[in-house]
């Protein structure tokens, strides 16, 4: 049985420089990088020659995204464009989105655009914004509603 999730992975070009990234711009936690290689990884894998380089990024909530660098066999640049099948984004939830965004612009941060509220719709109250981080990857920062109570597996209002 599913009990939870134990991490999400996204495979980065330099591990380091992602995990700066996470780190000094978004002022999130992170492990040490540490490197996977031998027969038992080519096998869990099912890549001969497999050796990566790894780091965790520790989120508030206890979950944790975990950044790869395949140093071997090196993966190819795709679109990471979010309506291709099989990508992702992460989204990241804020507890004040103007302030989050004027901090992050004050870091270099290049935004998609500036945070915007949702009027209507499944989204009604949450505050969104995009930016890019290491490798393209589709960030989303979310500020939820004010004085609703919501689902905290899903964050969408309960039902009454």
């Amino acid at each position: 049985m599913i009990t939870g999730i134990q991490h999400i992975s996204y495979s980065v070009t330099d591990v380091d420089e992602a995990r700066r990234f996470f780190v000094d711009v978004l002022g999130l936690q992170a492990t040490p990088v540490r490197e996977l290689c031998g027969e038992r990884v080519e096998k869990m894998f099912g890549l001969p020659g497999l050796h990566m380089k790894i780091a965790n990024i520790i989120l508030p909530d206890s979950g944790n995204i975990e950044l790869a660098e395949y140093v071997s066999p090196q993966g190819k640049e795709i679109d990471l464009s979010t309506c291709n099948a099989g990508l992702a984004h992460l989204a990241l939830t804020v507890d004040d989105l103007q302030q989050a965004y004027e901090d992050l612009c004050e870091k270099g941060v290049h935004f998609v655009h500036a945070p915007l509220w949702a009027k209507d719709g499944a989204l009604t109250g949450w505050g969104i914004c995009h930016f890019y981080g290491p490798d393209g990857i589709t960030v989303e920062l979310m500020e939820p509603p004010r004085g609703v109570e919501l689902d905290p597996a899903t964050g969408f209002p309960l039902d009454d």
